[in-house]
């Protein structure tokens, strides 16, 4: 059996993104992945964490289509 997804749809919806605690209005495609998301804005995936609003938060992979609802992206910082 050959599984096929349906095209992308190319429609831009405005999402409103909490970026280290600053609240950010973002328009991306709809069916955006976190890592667009990252993408748009200008982050680096390794240092940042996505995820989806509610109790308690989850987060969201890279490669998985946001939810609805409020997304939250902390900023993480590493060191040796």
């Amino acid at each position: 059996m050959i599984s096929v997804k349906p095209e992308r749809q190319w429609l831009h919806v405005k999402r409103r993104v909490t970026v280290g605690g600053e609240e950010r209005e973002i328009k991306l495609a709809a069916g955006a992945t976190a890592s667009e998301l990252i993408d748009a804005l200008g982050l680096h995936p390794d240092g940042v964490l996505v995820l989806a609003e509610g109790e308690p938060l989850q987060p969201v992979a890279l490669t998985s289509a946001l939810p609805d609802g409020g997304i939250r992206v902390v900023l993480v910082a590493s060191g040796g």
